[in-house]
Formats: structure tokens, C-alpha cells, sequence
């Protein structure tokens, strides 16, 4: 349990005074903006990517695809390097006949 000392608050801060995160440290914080703010979200400023203005949004949604496009096709080359057929068996399992139950419920 944290012990604020003197700087506790005593009631609730209605003026915007007290900062909760005062006594975090800078690994609690990196954790914290993790959690809070991700990196699909939010650029390395902090800043939420629809709040971004359109030529910045167009980079950041861009350079963001890419790294994901990157990261799926290496993720395809190492599949097919074992089997080659196993993208075609993955797709089916996960997306086909997940997909396939839908129309079943109700």
C-alpha cells in the first residue's frame, strides 16, 4: 500500500491540485502508458492518432500497417518454409469454420 505522507489528499481535489502519479516510477509509467495507451492508438507522443492532423494520421496509419503487413508475412514465409500447404490449413481452421457456425445460432 502506498504511502502518500503529507501529500494524501483529504478530500476530493475539484480544482485539479493533486496528481495521483506523483509517486510512480518511470517503469510503473511505461507500464501504465502501455496499458493505456497503445501503440496502434497513440504516436511516440502521446498523441491519439484521430486527433492527429490528416497528414500526420495518413503516416502514422500507414507506418503502422506496414509494421503489421511485415510482421504477417514473415509469420506466412516462416508457415510455408514447414509446410506449404499450412497457410491454406491455418485460414481454414481460424477464419472458415469459426465463420461457418454463425448463420447456425438461433
Amino acid at each position: 500500500m502506498t504511502d502518500y505522507g503529507s501529500a494524501k489528499p483529504r478530500w476530493p481535489d475539484m480544482g485539479g491540485t493533486h496528481d495521483p502519479t506523483h509517486t510512480i516510477t518511470k517503469n510503473e509509467r511505461a507500464i501504465f502508458d502501455y496499458l493505456i495507451r497503445p501503440d496502434d492508438s497513440y504516436d511516440e507522443h502521446g498523441v491519439y492518432w484521430a486527433d492527429m492532423p490528416f497528414a500526420k494520421r495518413a503516416k502514422f496509419v500507414g507506418r503502422y500497417d506496414a509494421k503489421e503487413t511485415k510482421k504477417e508475412l514473415s509469420s506466412i514465409g516462416r508457415m510455408m518454409k514447414a509446410d506449404p500447404l499450412s497457410p491454406v490449413a491455418y485460414y481454414f481452421r481460424n477464419m472458415v469454420l469459426p465463420g461457418a457456425g454463425l448463420g447456425l445460432e438461433g
